[in-house]
């Protein structure tokens, strides 16, 4: 027998494509809240089948106390009616092993948080990406974790709906991909943030390069702006490659300052944005690229920094600095 919590997100999911389908601008946020709720709803499912018997779905609940059994081994029990947040689910997720396509969900996750918050201009193209999210986050999740038949779950209508809009979703993007990998891009690395550039309006994917002159000779990718299909906004190539860097390397630089090690990327010296990388000791943008200097005392390799106030490393200017001071 089905858990009332997968109905939950069944029902749920069904009356999001409902509200998508009535085309009616007044429902977008209803779509786009039911279809959230019932992608978290399904993740908290794994978690509640996941919780061993007699636990009162301890994995599943927010508040989790131990409790001595009568045989005096400890365990530990759900407390409440409260259930986790997306930030446990995200975390006890991984001590679990279980997979979820996070970067999708939290694209779901903030689309619905903008058409709540703020007024939304490209509110088709939004739940267009929306559905196509949910699908591709689903597609594997119910197969893979829950081993249901995603079209058996949902329905064969909603399930089409959601992967015939997929289906122009992905079309439309691969349109975009194409285009900005057809053009010369100044650095190797910069193919790798292709991926990552979004609108800094409305944060839709479908991002494409726009160039003054249409020549096949001249398509160098930092002459270029980079045009919303969603919404219209027009960026240039120094704030596009800023945010799809920061995008790109974002999941690192948060390893780096929760756990240690040397961050991917810093501020750059020359331009002031943070978009230096350092395996490759240049910056994205601008493309500074700093000459390796050695500490005239002691042969140490100098930091950008030190580099940038001389010819000493950071303890030797220090010594300089003292002894110039008695």
């Amino acid at each position: 027998m089905i858990d009332p919590l997968l109905v939950n997100a069944r029902i749920a999911i069904q009356l999001g494509v409902e509200d998508y389908q009535a085309l009616d601008a007044r429902r977008a946020l209803s779509a786009v809240r039911n279809i959230a709720a019932g992608v978290l709803l399904v993740f908290k499912e794994k978690l509640r089948a996941m919780s061993p018997d007699g636990t009162d779905e301890v994995l599943l609940k927010e508040r989790v106390n131990p409790v001595l059994t009568v045989n005096g081994t400890l365990k530990f029990v759900g407390v409440g009616s409260k259930t986790v947040d997306v930030q446990s689910i995200k975390e006890r997720f991984g001590a679990l092993h279980v997979k979820a396509d996070w970067k999708r969900v939290d694209a779901l996750l903030k689309a619905r948080n903008e058409l709540e918050h703020y007024h939304s201009n490209a509110q088709e193209h939004q739940l267009r990406q929306v559905i196509a999210d949910a699908f591709f986050v689903l597609r594997s999740f119910l197969t893979e974790e829950l081993q249901l038949e995603p079209v058996e779950f949902l329905g064969e209508p909603t399930w089409r709906v959601l992967l015939n809009e997929a289906t122009v979703y992905g079309e439309q993007l691969k349109s975009c991909r194409d285009k900005l990998k057809a053009m010369n891009w100044p650095l190797p690395e910069l193919l790798n943030v292709i991926e990552s550039i979004r609108c800094a309006s409305c944060g839709s994917e479908l991002v494409k390069p726009e160039l003054e002159v249409e020549r096949a000779s001249d398509r160098d990718a930092n002459n270029a702006k980079y045009r919303c299909t969603a919404c219209g906004n027009l960026e240039d190539y120094e704030d596009t490659v800023e945010d799809a860097t920061a995008e790109a390397f974002g999941a690192a630089m948060h390893i780096a300052l929760a756990e240690g090690g040397d961050p991917p990327l810093e501020q750059c010296l020359e331009c002031g944005r943070f978009t230096f990388h350092v395996p490759s000791n240049i910056c994205l943008v601008c493309l500074d690229e700093p000459s390796i200097k050695e500490c005239l005392v002691c042969g140490e390799t100098l930091s950008r920094e030190d580099a940038s106030l001389g010819s000493l490393c950071s303890y030797h200017r220090w010594v300089s600095e003292r002894e110039r001071d008695r």
